[in-house]
This record gives C-alpha cells, sequence and structure tokens, in this order.
C-alpha cells in the first residue's frame, strides 16, 4: 500500500475514509460549473499490464544476459536509477533535449548497474536486452486501460453524444502528465484509439517543466482555452492520483480537484515519493478526506447529476 503524507506525493492510507465526492466542488454554480477536466495518465487512466520489474526481468532472460539479476535485485535497482535519472535529468531528457529514447537508453543501464554492481555485458549484449525493454513499453502488451477509466470516459462520451447540440452542456477532456511526449503519440492510439477522447495533450517531456511545477498547469489551461476561450481556471477538474503532484499544485494553481485514491488497486504502482506537496489556501486532511475518490466512476456520478 502507498504510504501518504501531507508533505509528500505519497499517497495517505486513504481507505481510513473511503468517502465519495463531496459538495466542497461548486459544480452547481454558475461561475464554477466544471466545463473542462484535466487528467492524469499512469495511474489514473493507465496502468502497466504487470509489474515494471517483472517486465524488465523478463527481457533480461528473453536476453540471456550472463549472470542475470534477480527480480528482486532489478526491484531495487530500478527504485535508485529511476530517482537518480528523474533528478539529474527531469522531464525524461525534456529539460536538457535529450531524446526520450536515449534517456531511457540511460536509465536501464542503470537499473542493471544497480541490480548487478558486478555484472559485465558488452554493448551488444545491453542493445539486445534495451531493446526488448522498450518494445514492451511501447506495444499494447505494455499497458492496459483501467476499468473505470474506461467507464468514465465511456459514460462521458454518451453524455456528450446526447447533447451534441448544446456545447455548453458538454465537458472537454485533457491530459496533464508527468509521462513521456511517446504516452501521447504513441501508447494512448494504441489502445483502441483512447485519444479520440481527449482535445489537449500537455506532458512533462514537451513543456520541459513538470508536476507540481505550475509551468505545466499553465501549459494545460491555456491548450484548453484554445477551445474554450473564456473558461475560467476555476471551471476545470484535475484529478490524478499524486497527492503532490496532482491534488495540491492544481488547487494552487487555481483549479478544482479530485485526489483519486489508488492504494487498494494493485495495478498501480508509485515510484515517485520524494517530492514535496505544495501549499494551498484552506490545505487539511479534512479537505482531502472531502476531496478524495477511489474510482473514476464517482466523477461520473457527480457531474452527470441534474
Amino acid at each position: 500500500m502507498k504510504i501518504h503524507r501531507l508533505q509528500t506525493c505519497c499517497i495517505l492510507p486513504l481507505v481510513l475514509y473511503q468517502t465519495s465526492i463531496i459538495s466542497s466542488l461548486s459544480l452547481s454554480s454558475t461561475n464554477n460549473k466544471i466545463r473542462a477536466i484535466s487528467l492524469d495518465v499512469t495511474g489514473t487512466l493507465l496502468a502497466t499490464k504487470e509489474p515494471v520489474i517483472k517486465s524488465y526481468h523478463d527481457a533480461v532472460i528473453w536476453a540471456r544476459l550472463p549472470n542475470p539479476p534477480s527480480q528482486d535485485e532489478m526491484k531495487q535497482g530500478f527504485k535508485v536509477a529511476f530517482r537518480e535519472r528523474c533528478i539529474e535529468s527531469p522531464c525524461f531528457g525534456g529539460v536538457g533535449g535529450i531524446p526520450g529514447r536515449e534517456w531511457w537508453r540511460e536509465t536501464v543501464a542503470r537499473v542493471l548497474h544497480h541490480a548487478k554492481p558486478d555484472g559485465l555485458y558488452t554493448e551488444q549484449e545491453f542493445d539486445r536486452y534495451f531493446r526488448r525493454v522498450y518494445q514492451h513499453f511501447g506495444s499494447p502488451a505494455g499497458y492496459m486501460v483501467l476499468e473505470d477509466a474506461q467507464d468514465m470516459l465511456t459514460a462521458l462520451q454518451q453524455q456528450s453524444e446526447s447533447t451534441a447540440s448544446d456545447d455548453n452542456n458538454n465537458i472537454l477532456l485533457g491530459i496533464t502528465s508527468n509521462t513521456p511526449t511517446r504516452h501521447m503519440e504513441s501508447v494512448l492510439p494504441m489502445l483502441n484509439s483512447l485519444h479520440n477522447h481527449f482535445s489537449w495533450f500537455t506532458c512533462s517531456q514537451d513543456v520541459k517543466h513538470e508536476k507540481p511545477s505550475p509551468e505545466i498547469f499553465d501549459a494545460a489551461y491555456q491548450q484548453a482555452k484554445f477551445w474554450i476561450p473564456d473558461l475560467q481556471k476555476s471551471q476545470v477538474l484535475h484529478i490524478g492520483d499524486s497527492y503532490a503532484c496532482d491534488y495540491c499544485r492544481a488547487k494552487r494553481y487555481g483549479f478544482q480537484a479530485l485526489m483519486l485514491d489508488r492504494s487498494e488497486n494493485p495495478a498501480v504502482t508509485a515510484y515517485v515519493d520524494w517530492l514535496e506537496a505544495p501549499e494551498y489556501e484552506g490545505k487539511s486532511l479534512e479537505d482531502l478526506r472531502e476531496n478524495t475518490i477511489t474510482s473514476l466512476k464517482e466523477v461520473v456520478d457527480l457531474l452527470l447529476v441534474d
């Protein structure tokens, strides 16, 4: 289970509260009516089909690396390497202008190094291994759409189709995510054309800023305003599974926000646990409890109520 403190982006043990959406979202107010929803990707809409570490280890076996690390060694190696790379080269290389594939190549090399410090692999061996890993996470075998996410998107699409003649009742959907560009351009489209549900795509690698930085939320807001020029920040609802990156920063920026508690979902694992949660007006455990959901189906229940 993910452990959550008010100061970090880990997730509080919100199963202690198990609340549904409450009235702190001013959806009935004319000025604050939700007109756009901003969504995180990994952990909110998508999850890997199997644990990341299993995929990395399966690739080691497939590539027939000599003296391969164990799955436990790979787990520790990934944890150390991923943190190192995220800190020294943020936004999957976007800040330094490093191509995404090269960022991942160095990261995977670090995973092997930390998993098996005495492991010596030729360039040919490593290239064979890395390509297998990179292919996996660029294929339909790498990711799946979470069930409640698909249900929410389908329900909102049906609502949009039923009110096609009234734009005022339709809700604009977009992506605001700390994911690589490849997710926007390849992963979402290959998952049953999931990209067709969204009108904007803001990812950290493109923006060169990552959540919880305000710049990525500003980029998302500006993209949303292309479609709705008079859109107010208070009319945007952001939903994600990170307390620091999604909930606190969205509220600080001026969006409405929901904290999606995935702590009981075995398919979702949080890897970034070192970020500080921004302050916002009214920050408290009570506010968090009142704006926490455990399923995106709860969003549908709220938004489609008359």
